[in-house]
């Protein structure tokens, strides 16, 4: 590796103050800005539950292995120490995902430099640490920063250690299965990095094949297998399936919630997606890379700009043309740039340019979550700053050449571009706006309900983790007997046979799995209604009681579960 630039470890100290300072914003802020996302409080939730020894649960009465299991596993000491705070378990978590994103940041750097300038890995590094996205998907309370720490990790061992190597090692081949198999503990999608590294390896085997190869592979594979068999045996235990439970159940809802987002008639059981379904999810792929960070600067303004100008409309399908043409321009100067002496060198990352294909693919035509794109596509970004790093090293050679007003010129306008990206993420990080009404939601609950109710709630992951409630997950994705009734479409029987005395959730939502209701049934619900969301901070919301608390208790579980939990302090 280069020496480092002197301005590296400026960067770097400057990030984290950054990010920690974000990490450490006023609890109520950080969930009501969408910094946290709901799912967040699903991982708070089990990780308390399992610290405090009632297993990996959300509700206290479902196991579940709807969860990232390396990330979970990590919170769970900082519950042990924290006690009933719900507050600083969180700031803590945030504060680990921070330093994650700084060790990103220096492998980025050094991923960067193996093939470019120390100024152009510079740059580069800096623009991922203070970006928008990562800012925000940083301190976003799940797995995202410390699942992209392990790829960037991954990606360099396999660079610097195995592949340029002519004979690695046995021990070599060890670590990487170690690497992987945490990757996949992780998140499970990076899954796919392993498969794409693994073809990666083979193709450069048509060079050169080093002696022992195939045992050598066989050694990642099983110790990666090792390292999964754990949790990928305890899935099979709880749940009767390897792979989080959390992943079928959005792949239902992202069909189920079709018409919410205007992509056709939703597809709840076994219809499939239709070809309009998936165009959309392509389409919204691709649209989603303009965050990629140098980029997101360009494609911001565009959006300002169409959303003040009468014209809007053609301003933002500009802005789509320019993406696509943007793409082109890099495959045209990748291609170009890898079959010339000086590029030579760098087909090294064809394999990350595989990787982002095949998250696409994925997401687009199978998992789909289209409103879970941002931090499904955090990998991408990275990849996406990698190559911004190239791209600024054949920029910088080329500008060398040039007279000296043109080189000015071109100082000018990067630095009003990169101060275009630090006010961008300046305002990401600290600018309170609103925009998620969990919190309060999970406030009023937690004051204006029974401490023996139980409540049923699609998006449940604040409710349950601030209520000191017992709230049972609707939507499948920790709860399996949940997900079940979903699909066989008997939701309404599971509710009134599991114990849930109230329910709430967006009235949509209700009327879609819980109906349709006819107007006898709205006027029912009217008079059963405890909640009305638009009066706290949660438009559209409802909640409603199914039948008198004391029927439904009697067939309730004991009390020496989580519900009965002294309440959190945020």
């Amino acid at each position: 590796m280069k020496r480092p630039h002197p301005g590296l470890f400026v960067v770097l100290a400057a990030a984290a103050a950054v990010h920690i300072a974000v990490a450490s914003l006023d609890f109520g802020t950080l969930a009501r800005n969408g910094f946290l996302y709901d799912d967040s409080f699903y991982a708070f939730q089990i990780a308390r539950n399992i610290a405090h020894g009632f297993g990996p649960t959300f509700d206290g009465l479902h196991l579940t292995n709807g969860f990232q299991p390396l990330y979970v596993m990590l919170l769970v000491p900082v519950f042990m120490l924290t006690g009933s705070s719900a507050s600083i378990p969180v700031h803590i978590a945030l504060g680990m995902s921070a330093l994650c994103m700084v060790f990103s940041a220096l492998l980025l750097y050094r991923l960067v430099a193996r093939r470019a300038s120390e100024t152009a890995a510079l740059i580069a590094t800096a623009a991922w640490a203070f970006s928008p996205i990562v800012t925000r998907q940083t301190a976003n309370g799940l797995e995202t920063a410390l699942a992209l720490l392990l790829l960037a990790g991954s990606v360099t061992y396999y660079l610097e250690r195995i592949r340029g190597i002519a004979s690695p090692s046995r021990r070599e081949f060890a670590t990487m299965g170690v690497l992987l198999g945490l990757s996949f503990l992780a998140r499970a999608d990076l899954g796919l990095l392993a498969l794409v590294m693994a073809l990666d390896y083979l193709n450069t085997l048509r060079r050169r094949a080093p002696a022992h190869w195939r045992a050598n592979l066989a050694t990642t594979v099983a110790i990666g297998l090792l390292v999964c068999a754990p949790w990928m045996t305890y899935g099979l235990i709880a749940v009767g399936s390897p792979i989080p439970e959390s992943g079928r159940a959005t792949r239902f809802l992202s069909l189920a919630y079709a018409p919410f987002f205007d992509l056709g008639p939703s597809s709840l059981a076994t219809d499939g997606p239709s070809a309009e379904f998936v165009g959309e999810h392509v389409a919204h792929s691709v649209g989603t890379l303009k965050l990629i960070p140098v980029l997101h600067p360009f494609f911001r303004a565009l959006q300002k700009f169409g959303d003040r100008v009468p014209f809007g409309g053609p301003v933002r399908a500009g802005a789509n043309v320019a993406e696509i043409l943007a793409l082109a321009g890099f495959g045209v100067w990748w291609f170009r740039r890898r079959r010339a002496p000086r590029g030579a060198g760098a087909r090294e990352f064809d394999f990350l340019l595989l990787l982002a294909l095949v998250f696409v693919a994925a997401y687009s035509t199978w998992v789909f979550g289209l409103f879970f794109y941002l931090r499904y596509y955090y990998p991408l970004y990275f990849i996406g700053a990698l190559f911004t790093g190239l791209m600024l090293d054949d920029l910088i050679t080329w500008l060398a050449s040039k007279p000296l007003a043109v080189r000015r010129m071109a100082l000018a306008a990067s630095g009003v571009y990169a101060a275009a990206l630090l006010f961008m993420g300046y305002t990401s990080a600290f600018r309170t706006t609103p925009v998620y009404g969990f919190y309060d939601a999970a406030r009023w609950v937690a004051t204006h309900t029974e401490a023996s109710d139980t409540i049923g709630v699609f998006q449940g992951g604040a409710i349950g983790y601030l209520s000191n409630r017992r709230v049972v997950n609707l939507d499948g994705k920790v709860n399996g007997e949940a997900f079940a009734a979903l699909r066989e479409h008997r939701l309404d029987a599971y509710v009134r046979a599991s114990g849930i005395n109230l329910v709430m959730d967006s009235a949509r939502v209700l009327n879609m799995f819980l109906g349709p209701w006819s107007e006898a049934d709205r006027k029912r619900i009217e008079a059963n209604s405890f909640f009305a969301g638009g009066e706290h901070g949660v438009p559209g919301w409802i909640g409603y009681r199914v039948s008198p608390s004391a029927m439904m208790n009697a067939g309730m579980p004991g009390t020496a579960g989580p519900h009965s939990q002294p309440g959190p302090n945020p």
